[in-house]
């Protein structure tokens, strides 16, 4: 992956930027999960959370290679 900067930043503030919102997301449904009462719902936003997890990881993975740690 390239350290050239484009308009939106650095790959790292791209990457940073992208972290926060997947954090967000991951926030978001843990919330409505955590006042859901109906199985279908609870399901469907356990599963959409845990997607974010893995995104958030995926990213923090990218973000360490860049860096150069591993």
């Amino acid at each position: 992956m390239s350290t050239k900067k484009s308009p939106l930043g650095t790959p790292i503030d791209i990457l940073t930027a992208a972290l926060t919102r997947e954090r967000d997301a991951y926030r978001f449904y843990d919330q409505l999960l955590n006042t859901a009462t109906i199985a279908m719902l609870q399901e469907l936003l356990e599963k959409l959370r845990d997607e974010e997890h893995k995104h958030i990881l995926m990213i923090e993975q990218k973000i360490s290679k860049l860096r150069g740690v591993s």
